[in-house]
């Protein structure tokens, strides 16, 4: 079914801290278990272990915000959804990716994230600016 205004709202005001590359703030909705599955990367246990990865990430780009196109809420606090990635880098080229995620929140914190995506054109691009 389609998500609630409110795990909408949520996922909102998340990706605004992560476009603000705010990590205290983005870091506060995770469970201090947390588990990150990024594609086929290994899993990344830990709020602060999350954090310091997502961190990487963006201080290589100017920012990185995120489109939602569709959220699917089921039971159990399972969200699924697609949206499009829109990474700034620091030469101004804006590079934008379609993703899928699925997140569990429990008592309104990520206990699990998975993100499915291709970042290829992000990493040559950050790898032509840095040649």
């Amino acid at each position: 079914m389609r998500a609630s205004t409110e795990i909408v709202r949520l996922l909102t005001e998340y990706y605004a801290a992560m476009e603000a590359n705010r990590p205290s703030e983005f870091g506060s909705y995770y469970a201090e278990d947390m588990t990150l599955t990024f594609g086929n990367s290994p899993e990344v246990r830990g709020r602060e272990n999350v954090v310091s990865a997502f961190r990487a990430a963006l201080d290589e780009v100017v920012s990185l915000g995120h489109d939602l196109v569709h959220v699917w809420e089921e039971e159990g606090g399972v969200v699924f959804f697609e949206s499009v990635g829109r990474w700034v880098l620091r030469s101004g080229a804006v590079i934008e990716i379609k993703a899928a995620s699925k997140i569990t929140i429990v008592d309104g914190k990520f206990v699990d994230q998975r993100i499915y995506v291709d970042n290829a054109p992000v990493f040559e691009a950050l790898e032509r600016e840095r040649a």
